[in-house]
């Protein structure tokens, strides 16, 4: 696949070309940027493009797509590119150390050898103390690539000795075009994708809008007036979530309800809306409380991230959450 077949990241795609013609490619890259954004994409098409055989070779440096090299990256099956998948689990020093096995003979066909590393900040500290060392001490004919959507929790060292590029969401207009294209959905469906996703690609082509649609129902039920003005069935709907595996995906679509509220407040631009087709629900909402409260809320929900990370007590902090929006509500909005 060739760099312009990736649908936007226009900035990643000219800066590789640009560090492949001028032969300045660091020899440790770091792509990051949201999951699911197309960052893996970009990193094998990276590979293709290093090691295709085309002749004569493209320019600006790119993948032709059709070489026996780069069919062996696109199926897997090239001897010098592995493409692996951080887990966190015990083990994985074996497995870094492995990287650096690769690199102690010379490329076969290719003409680097290369390791993609996706998740990597998922790596144990001594995993990812065994890739320093590859890192910090490259072999000749070599380069590696991590991918990862939380850079701040690779070590220090290791971002340090990588060069970073940064994937941004893209433009709702370009994702949808993109879903309507390549998935035929309708205007609505595609829409409603691009919004969920965020910019996000990869998630917009692989959801499902249906499934997505009775997942937002389940989890806004929460926060409507009706459910908050009872706080036995309240606590009660707190308990089985935070000891279900829904938490993270329940406080995605609280995240998104009240990043709605304030917009709606404020009167800002609907078509940016998430939940666009509930725009009765928040309008009511948003009238019965106040643009300080709403905030306050909205903060509230960033705060719930932040324990995530830190492994606080889901069932309180939606509790806490939920309790705040039933004393509000308690309370007409001037």
């Amino acid at each position: 696949m060739p760099f312009d077949a990736i649908i936007g990241h226009e900035r990643p795609k000219r800066f590789l070309q640009s560090a492949l013609r001028s032969e300045r490619l660091a020899h440790a890259l770091l792509f990051h940027g949201e999951d699911r954004i197309g960052k893996l994409l970009m990193a094998r098409v990276l590979a293709q493009a290093v090691n295709c055989e085309a002749a004569p070779p493209p320019d600006p440096p790119d993948a032709c797509g059709a070489c026996r090299s780069c069919r062996q990256i696109e199926t897997g099956a090239h001897p010098d590119v592995t493409i692996l998948t951080a887990t966190g689990e015990k083990g994985e020093t074996d497995h870094t150390r492995e990287i650096e096995s690769r690199f102690i003979y010379r490329p076969l066909i290719g003409r680097l050898k290369i390791v993609i590393l996706d998740n990597a900040d998922l790596l144990r500290r001594e995993a990812a103390n065994a890739l320093l060392k590859t890192i910090e001490e490259p072999p000749p004919d070599s380069l590696i690539v991590l991918v990862s959507s939380r850079p701040e929790a690779l070590l220090p060292t290791i971002r340090s000795r990588c060069q970073e590029i940064r994937f941004a969401p893209l433009a709702l207009d370009v994702v949808e075009a993109a879903v309507r294209q390549r998935r035929g959905l309708s205007d609505k469906d595609a829409r409603f994708l691009a919004v969920i996703s965020g910019g996000r690609l990869g998630l917009a082509l692989e959801a499902e809008p249906e499934a997505l649609r009775a997942e937002r129902a389940e989890f806004l039920r929460l926060v409507s007036p009706a459910s908050v003005e009872s706080v036995g069935g309240l606590l009660s709907v707190c308990e089985a979530i935070g000891k279900s595996d829904q938490a993270e995906a329940a406080l995605g679509w609280l995240t998104a309800w009240f990043r709605d509220l304030v917009l709606v407040k404020a009167g800002g631009d609907r078509s940016r809306l998430v939940n666009s087709d509930c725009l009765a629900q928040l309008d009511a909402l948003a009238a019965r409380l106040t643009v300080e409260t709403i905030l306050e809320l909205a903060a509230y929900v960033a705060s719930m991230h932040r324990g995530l990370e830190r492994n606080l007590n889901k069932q309180l902090m939606l509790e806490g959450l939920l309790l705040r929006l039933q004393a509000a509500l308690q309370t007409r909005a001037a």
